[in-house]
């Protein structure tokens, strides 16, 4: 289903879930190559910059965080652009694109504060918005490194290595969004420029420097993840050695104890075991055993 905008200088076509009656409507108003218009249904994995004679077509990823499911999931975004007309298609409801689009549907202003300049500017705020969003986005992830961190250092190192799992997984699919669109941008700017005119190589550059700080950040996550998950590991390693140091001791200590009773737990002529006041000299044989293991391990300084 598609909704139309009409401004100043420029028209903005956006469709949702296309259709084949949408791309036909396309085809028939403006002639596009039916090859991009195959490109539309379905959606497809790779990102481009295809330049024909009177357009541009774009295959751009927008990253999705689910709640549900705590992943980030590319979805996709067609754009084509002429001198005067931009196109968007995309599957679902993408939130920076359908508030720039109600905005200029809705208020007079904003109608023509972006789309009195032509398509090239139009396509450059779509963009802008969109890759602004990307940078609150980082702001989610920044925070969940916080509370990780928080939560290794404060004794939680099990109930972290699902959530340290959860946001590696998280940056990992971010960065691999990310990543490919740089070429994308790269080629905006070279033929967006031949395309649009000179004067529009600052805007594109301003798109580049935007795809640059966000890599650039996830890049740095994703080490700050993994020194998290490293010491995560290693205080684990620790507690654990810990306890197998403690039982271990144990152990050791109330070894003399055993060996005595099992000694006179059996059926031979003992010392002291036909005394009146053998029970004691057991006890208090054990009790010397005990301590001088413990003596021994102080000494030692593994206790």
């Amino acid at each position: 289903m598609y909704k139309i905008v009409q401004g100043p200088k420029t028209t903005w076509i956006d469709i949702q879930n296309p259709t084949s009656e949408d791309t036909t409507f396309l085809k028939e108003r403006f002639a596009f190559h039916p090859l991009v218009m195959e490109e539309l249904i379905p959606p497809i994995w790779r990102t481009k910059v295809e330049v024909f004679a009177n357009y541009l077509f774009l295959v751009l990823h927008y990253p999705l965080y689910s709640k549900e499911s705590r992943e980030t999931r590319p979805q996709e975004l067609d754009i084509i652009i002429t001198q005067d007309t931009i196109v968007t298609s995309h599957y679902r409801s993408l939130l920076p694109l359908k508030y720039l689009f109600d905005r200029c549907n809705a208020d007079p202003e904003a109608r023509a504060e972006y789309m009195n300049e032509g398509a090239g500017q139009l396509l450059f705020h779509i963009l802008n918005e969109l890759w602004e969003s990307n940078l609150l986005k980082l702001t989610r992830l920044n925070k969940k490194l916080d509370e990780v961190e928080d939560a290794i250092f404060k004794g939680q190192e099990n109930q972290m290595l699902k959530e340290i799992s959860f946001t590696k997984a998280d940056i990992i699919d971010f960065l691999r969004i990310v990543v490919p669109q740089g070429d994308i941008f790269e080629s905006l700017k070279t033929e967006g420029t031949k395309f649009f005119g000179q004067e529009m190589e600052p805007y594109f550059s301003h798109l580049i420097g935007h795809w640059s700080q966000v890599k650039n950040d996830l890049q740095s996550y994703k080490d700050t993840i993994r020194a998290l998950e490293e010491t995560n590991n290693s205080l684990l390693a620790y507690r654990t050695n810990e306890i197998v140091r403690v039982l271990t001791l144990f152990s050791v200590i109330v070894l003399p104890i055993i060996l005595l009773s099992q000694i006179f737990g059996m059926n031979l002529n003992i010392p002291f075991v036909e005394t009146p006041n053998n029970f004691l000299y057991i006890i208090i044989l054990m009790l010397i055993g005990t301590a001088g293991m413990i003596f021994y391990f102080k000494k030692k300084k593994w206790m």
